[in-house]
């Protein structure tokens, strides 16, 4: 039987995936989901929010740019805390001010990632501890996704009722 998240659940989860051949970042909220990937060979770019039925394609410079700083970031956690693992998926967790990310990076363990505006600190106990200041407002990229797939939801139960 497949998991599946509870409907009064508010926080999104958010997934990254860094392997040698793609990245891939996930929003997945209640009734929609934001999905960006790369395909390192051939260099393509798929990015949608999408619901029942639905597909946004989305092409936003910022959106791929703070997707690129994701994806590096849980590199450099992973080779820093030795982990084996491709995806790190965790709960979103949206604050007035910043964005709080708290990903798995192994069966026991997680990172804390704190977004806010292009400021980022990471945590990941004793093995990594980092703050960088991107070009690219990543928290205001990650809202615009949010606010599109809370929008998705809304719409894909618009259609059930």
């Amino acid at each position: 039987m497949a998991s599946t998240r509870s409907r009064g659940s508010r926080e999104p989860l958010l997934s990254v995936v860094v392997s040698p051949y793609v990245v891939s970042i996930s929003l997945i909220g209640d009734e929609a989901a934001f999905l960006m990937q790369y395909h390192r060979e051939t260099k393509s770019v798929y990015s949608a929010v999408v619901s029942r039925g639905r597909e946004e394609r989305i092409d936003d410079e910022d959106v791929a740019r703070a997707g690129r700083i994701l994806a590096r970031l849980m590199s450099l956690i992973a080779k820093a805390t030795k982990s084996r693992y491709y995806s790190y998926t965790g709960p979103l967790q949206v604050e007035e001010r910043r964005l709080v990310f708290r990903p798995y990076i192994s069966p026991t363990s997680t990172a804390r990632i704190y977004i806010e505006g292009p400021r980022i600190a990471a945590d990941a106990g004793d093995a990594f501890r980092k703050r960088i200041r991107a070009k690219t407002d990543v928290e205001n990229a990650l809202r615009v996704i949010l606010n599109k797939v809370r929008k998705g939801s809304d719409e894909a139960r618009l259609e059930e009722g």
